[in-house]
């Protein structure tokens, strides 16, 4: 089986590689990187390698957003056999933003980890690309937010300084059933409702978000008593004779 992981495009990884058996590796053959041409004119990804203590690890750089890329790795073991083990980077640009410029709550790699890259390729690759709709998603992710904001505003400063899981967790699962236009299957519809229902919860109330209390907006009453005292008529007469 074939590991796939996933990068931003500017960020550099270090992942050990797997060989068939755990095999201590001796010497590095040979590294090389297919791109899967899903975007064309992506910029290349960069691997090297190096082994140490028998492990061979990785260091990948560059890439394109929405490209995949095949990552092979031939080496010696140290009985002299060469083995070759193989490495799907996907780079996905996994920041977004609100249309006011607000830091999207959950980045793109966090969804698709939840949710797997396959499921989101298939909700979101209408033009049969085999990558992911970025626009699409973000559209998505965008309305949830908004969604979630909405309903805890009245509870919680906007925007927070630090967002918690539950509200990853929900903005999630509200993305991902927005994500089919003709209805979410029911498993996935279900998470979406459970969602609003925990929004309602927290709007009301009943469920918090483990904020510091500072990130709440306080109520005060002044202790200062507010005294209307009947003013005089600007004019006495009622302007008799006028």
């Amino acid at each position: 089986m074939i590991a796939t992981i996933t990068k931003q495009p500017g960020e550099t990884l270090r992942p050990a590689v797997a060989f068939s058996g755990n095999a201590s590796i001796a010497a590095i053959r040979a590294v090389t990187v297919t791109a899967r041409g899903l975007v064309p004119g992506a910029p290349a990804l960069v691997a090297s390698a190096t082994v140490s203590g028998g492990v061979v690890t990785l260091a990948l750089s560059g890439g394109g957003d929405g490209e995949r890329y095949a990552v092979t790795v031939r080496a010696d073991d140290l009985g002299g056999q060469t083995l070759e083990s193989e490495i799907e980077v996907v780079v996905l640009e996994s920041s977004w933003a609100t249309p006011d410029g607000g830091a999207g709550w959950l980045p793109i790699a966090a969804f698709v980890k939840r949710f797997t890259l396959d499921e989101v390729v298939r909700m979101t690759d209408l033009d049969g690309s085999g990558r992911i709709d970025r626009d699409l998603l973000v559209g998505a992710l965008v309305d949830a937010q908004a969604i979630a904001e909405s309903h805890i505003a009245s509870r919680y400063a906007l925007p927070l300084a630090t967002v918690p899981r539950i509200l990853e967790m929900a903005v999630g699962d509200l993305a991902r059933a927005r994500l089919y236009p003709r209805g979410a299957p029911e498993g996935i519809a279900d998470q979406a409702k459970a969602a609003m229902a925990l929004l309602v919860r927290i709007q009301d109330g009943k469920a918090t978000l483990g904020l510091p209390a500072a990130a709440a907006p306080i109520e005060t009453a002044s202790d200062t008593p507010i005294v209307i005292a009947p003013g005089r008529r600007a004019y006495p007469d009622g302007l008799d004779g006028y």
